[in-house]
This record gives C-alpha cells, sequence and structure tokens, in this order.
C-alpha cells in the first residue's frame, strides 16, 4: 500500500467532528486558571489540561492536515483544516494570559512547582526557556490582543497555496518531435534532464513558471503579507528584528546566521567552476538554470519505489541496530504516500505527532533524486521516533534547527553506498554529480535563498515599499553574484521567490537545510572514520528531542555551529568532489 492509512486517527470525518467540538468545549476551562498559577495546585492543573488538549489536537489536525494536502483542490477538506486551525486559535487566545501570569510569579517559585511533582518535571526546560525570554512577553492585555490577530497568520499559506496550487491549470507543451507532455510544478523537474533540446527545456521550464510571472503581483502582495505579519510580530515583542525574533527563542546566535551567508557568499568560486565544467562537457554555449536538471551521463536508470526503499535499507544495514530499525520503521505501509497525483501538495515532508507513528508525504519519479529524497524524509521520521520514545511530550517535538541533521545524514549514508557499489564510469559519474548537486542545493542554493529572506526584511526594517520589482531585484543581484547567470534573460525565473513555499509557510527555515548539512557532514565524517563514540552520540542527540537548545545538540551530535570552520569544511569538500569528478570525465 502506497499510500496513507489514516484510520489510525479516524474512520471518517464524521468521528472527527466530534473530537474537534470536543477541543473546542473545553478552550473555556482555562479562564478558571487566570490568577491563581501562584498556586501549586491551579499551575499543576493548567498544565494537565494542556497536556489533554494537545492529545486531542494531534488526531484532529493531522487528520485534516494529511487529508488536505493529499488533494489540495478539494474545498471541503481544507475547509476542514482551517477549522482545526480557527479552533487553535481561539486556544491561543483563551492561553494567552499564561506567559505574562507565569512570568509575574516569578521563576524561583515556578522552577520549584517543577521539580516537586513528577508529572511537571518535563517542563522544567520549557520554563526556563520561557523565564529567558520574558523580555518578549507582553502584559495579559497585550498578549490577549496580539492573540485576536492569530488567525491572520495562516492567510498568507492559505492564500499562496491557493495561487500556486489550488487555481492552477496545468500547462501543456508540444515539443520538437511533435509530441505533446503536461506541465505542472510536480514533474517539470523530472522531464527537464530528458529532453536533449534546448528549446524544448526552455518551453518547459516556461510553462512551470508561467503561473509565478503571470501573478507576480499577486504573490508579491501575499509574501508583503508574510513580511509585515513578521514584522508587526518582532516590533511588538520588542526583538530588534525578524531575523532575531525567528533565532533568540531557541537561542541560535545571530553569528550562526550570518557565518553561514557570509561563507556561502564569499566561496562562489567553485560554484563558477562546476558551472563551466559542466557546461564545457554537456557541449551548452549558453547556461541556463534549469540546465543544473541535466545529468553529465547518459545512463537512465528508474528506481521505483520499491527498489528505492530496499537500496536505502541496504545502504544502512550495518549501522546500529537501534538506528536501522527506527529507519526501516519510518517507510512502515500505511505511513507513506508515494505518488504525485493531481491536486497532491508537491515535494515532500515527514509529519510526525507525538503517541503517533510519523506520516511521510513523497511525489517518488523514479529518479536517483526521489531515491534520497525517500532516505532524507525517512531520517525526519526516525529522528520524531527517536525522540517520542525518548522523550516526555512536553519535550519531545525537537526544532527545525537539528531536524535536518538526521534527513542530510541519511544522504551522505546512501551516496556513499551506491558510490561504493558503482562498477562503471557511468555510475560513479552520476553519484559523484548527485554528491555536488547535493552542497548546491543544500548548501549553495538554501543559503542563497535564506540570504533573500534576510535581504527582503530589509525593506520592511528599512520602510521600503516591498512589490514584485524590489522582490525580483533582490534575488537577480544573487543569482548573478553566486552563479554569475542573468536570470532576467529567462522569462520567468526572476520570480522563483514565488516558487519557493517556504518563504511563504515556514519564514526563515531554509537556511536550516545548510547548518545542518554542514553539521550532518561533522557527524557522518566523524562516524564513517569510526570515530569513538561518534554513533553513539549521533544516537543520544536524536533521543533529545527539544530537550536541550538546539545548538547545543548539535553539539551532543559532534558538530560546532558556532565555529565557522564547520561551514569551510563545506566548501573543501564541494571543491575535492569537483576534482574528482573532473577526473573521471577527463579520463
Amino acid at each position: 500500500m502506497n499510500t496513507w492509512d489514516l484510520s489510525i486517527f479516524y474512520n471518517n470525518f464524521d468521528e472527527w467532528q466530534k473530537d474537534l467540538e470536543l477541543f473546542e468545549s473545553k478552550i473555556e476551562e482555562f479562564s478558571k486558571f487566570k490568577g491563581h498559577l501562584h498556586e501549586f495546585e491551579s499551575f499543576k492543573n493548567y498544565i494537565l489540561l494542556e497536556e489533554e488538549m494537545i492529545q486531542v489536537l494531534y488526531k484532529v489536525y493531522p487528520y485534516a492536515h494529511l487529508a488536505a494536502d493529499l488533494n489540495l483542490k478539494d474545498g471541503e477538506t481544507g475547509s476542514k483544516y482551517q477549522a482545526v486551525l480557527l479552533r487553535l486559535s481561539k486556544l491561543n487566545q483563551a492561553t494567552s494570559f499564561f506567559s505574562p501570569e507565569v512570568i509575574s510569579v516569578g521563576e524561583k517559585t515556578i522552577l520549584e512547582f517543577c521539580t516537586r511533582d513528577e508529572r511537571l518535571k518535563p517542563y522544567t526546560f520549557p520554563m526556563q526557556k520561557l523565564f529567558k525570554q520574558q523580555a518578549h512577553v507582553l502584559s495579559d492585555d497585550n498578549e490577549r490582543l496580539l492573540s485576536n490577530f492569530g488567525p491572520l497568520s495562516s492567510v498568507p499559506t492559505s492564500l499562496y497555496n491557493a495561487l500556486s496550487i489550488g487555481d492552477r491549470s496545468d500547462e501543456t507543451v508540444k515539443l520538437s518531435d511533435g509530441s505533446s507532455v503536461v506541465i505542472n510544478t510536480s514533474n517539470y523537474r523530472s522531464i527537464l534532464p530528458i529532453l536533449k533540446n534546448a528549446d524544448d527545456r526552455r518551453l518547459v521550464f516556461e510553462a512551470a513558471f508561467k503561473r509565478y510571472k503571470e501573478n507576480k503581483n499577486a504573490f508579491a502582495n501575499v509574501y508583503n503579507l508574510v513580511l509585515q505579519n513578521m514584522a508587526a510580530t518582532y516590533k511588538s515583542r520588542g526583538y530588534k528584528s525578524a531575523l532575531e525574533s525567528r533565532l533568540e527563542g531557541n537561542n541560535i546566535p545571530l553569528s550562526v546566521f550570518h557565518n553561514l551567508k557570509d561563507v556561502a557568499y564569499e566561496n562562489t568560486a567553485p560554484v563558477k567552476r562546476y558551472i563551466e565544467l559542466r557546461k564545457k562537457h554537456l557541449g551548452l554555449e549558453t547556461y541556463h538554470t534549469y540546465d543544473r536538471f541535466l545529468q553529465l551521463t547518459n545512463a537512465e536508470i528508474k528506481y521505483p519505489y520499491e527498489d528505492a526503499k530496499e537500496m536505502f535499507f541496504e545502504a544502512i544495514k550495518s549501522y546500529d541496530p537501534e538506528f536501522v530499525k527506527n529507519e526501516i520503521a519510518a517507510l512502515d505501509e500505511g505511513y507513506v504516500d508515494v505518488n504525485p497525483k493531481d491536486g497532491k501538495r508537491t515535494g515532500a515532508y515527514s509529519s510526525g505527532f507525538y503517541g503517533y507513528h510519523p506520516f511521510i508525504l513523497l511525489n517518488h519519479d523514479e529518479t536517483l533524486d526521489s531515491v534520497f529524497t525517500l532516505a532524507h524524509e525517512a531520517g525526519h521520521s526516525a529522528h520524531t521516533i527517536f525522540s517520542n520514545e525518548a522523550q516526555p511530550m512536553a519535550i519531545a517535538d525537537y526544532t527545525i534547527f537539528v531536524a535536518e541533521i538526521a534527513s542530510t545524514f541519511n544522504e551522505r549514508v546512501l551516496a556513499d553506498y551506491i558510490l561504493s557499489k558503482a562498477t562503471t564510469k557511468e555510475e560513479k559519474i552520476a553519484i559523484i554529480e548527485k554528491e555536488i548537486d547535493g552542497i548546491m542545493a543544500t548548501f549553495y542554493r538554501q543559503t542563497l535563498f535564506a540570504t533573500y529572506e534576510f535581504l527582503a526584511n530589509e525593506l520592511v526594517e528599512k520602510g521600503i515599499p516591498v512589490n514584485e520589482q524590489q522582490l525580483s531585484k533582490i534575488m537577480i543581484d544573487l543569482y548573478k553574484h553566486y552563479y554569475d547567470i542573468d536570470i532576467t534573460k529567462e522569462d520567468g525565473k526572476q520570480y522563483v521567490w514565488a516558487y519557493i513555499p517556504h518563504l511563504f509557510h515556514t519564514p526563515f527555515y531554509v537556511y536550516q537545510y545548510s547548518t545542518s548539512y554542514a553539521a550532518s557532514l561533522k557527524i557522518y565524517s566523524d562516524v564513517k572514520a569510526g570515530k569513538k563514540d561518534a554513533m553513539a552520540n549521533y544516537i543520544k542527540m536524536l533521543k533529545l528531542g527539544g530537550s536541550m537548545y538546539p545548538v547545543d545538540e548539535a553539539k551532543v551530535g559532534g558538530a560546532d555551529l558556532t565555529n565557522k570552520d564547520t561551514f569551510l569544511a563545506v566548501i573543501d569538500r564541494f571543491n575535492g568532489l569537483i576534482d574528482q569528478l573532473e577526473e573521471i570525465l577527463n579520463s
């Protein structure tokens, strides 16, 4: 079965509706604790009620959310997902008094409450985090006022999904051989590599990006809403910038972001060297951004999902037995939706909720890329399994910052395995190219997008009007610097900012792909070299959940992301891989 079995939550939406109503009916119960959190029993009972509510939320939310992602064109299912978000917003409004009141009680008293009762001990670290952030927690009245704007936070996501997917019509492109192909944002990446004709590639690319060009002003206004929401929040809470507001809560030094941004920006020479190498061996007069999908070999190997899964299992079989067990469990039947479908959300993700097996969304197209995506998402789900088994609900949820370490670690394992099994020149080229492209996509490209977010937020901070011209200019300049490519010569590419859903859904997310790639490379290198306790420390990190600040968790795993050398090591590996590739190509 290559689709999700959501019956672990409910058999139908009628059952779901009963729990949604139960959830809503209990929201008002929180009001009785207001003004009494200085009393131990009231504090404890508030926490127990919150846990009870979260347990219900962890059923009603994923059932609607996952069902909606299977068909974003289904307005009825989408409305049920919105219904959950509205109840969640109502809960946030009803509990907005908690943080300011707890802070008014005082850290010493609250932490004493947490040590007094076994049920409350897991809340020690969350309470310490809260008190560390107390300068950004407002008065009860102001917290309640801000919470009233909660429903607006999901509007940009809904608008973006409607524009990019819900109202999208697929484009039909007539190729040079007379055949026609239907193009959408889910399949164009797998079609481009097989097109040898440059005009065909151009037409397919333009078809995929047509929606972003035609709706550039609408997308710009949606993104402006994202930026203005962030600005309103960081200003209201007393942060200096949107970036600081996104990092400080998890104690991530601003230097981590800026070190990453600066290392990538200052080391684009190997990127341009790689592009020139590709251009030469592909026989291209002009190199376009969509030519990155062209392969340097003619090996057209297909990887059906079951074969890809077995390949991944073979790659990890010599690792720690507990690690292997959880990676295999991550891909259990009923928890992976494999194939692309009309209306299905594009891309891939792992979605986990405490008390339930995590779910994986794929759009498997049988390419080598899709094999790596499988391993990537399995890493996320295995991380969730490790964390949920080791930690209580209060501190099981790990941060995005460490999430991508587990996924990209798996990619390194898979890459080395495939390369070790390669017997022909073509196979070796293919896997080295995949590794290089991984650094291009995960380290450089994601850092470019993170830099884009940083500069886009600066527009708002400086009071510069946000429109499609300003947003596109930032992207044009970055692509010229990183790749020495003028994207204005590719019809639609300057609107690539509208193509990246993370910018709209989860601001300041993408830089963590790059930090995690650097961390996982360090951890994997130590494991591969047989460094004492390297694998044990990595598993220890996977089990930490949210019990520590994420930079400290990465250090437990063996990676120091406060050190610029951790990022510079990625550049060294990149140059070494290009050397290898050039040698094989010229042999």
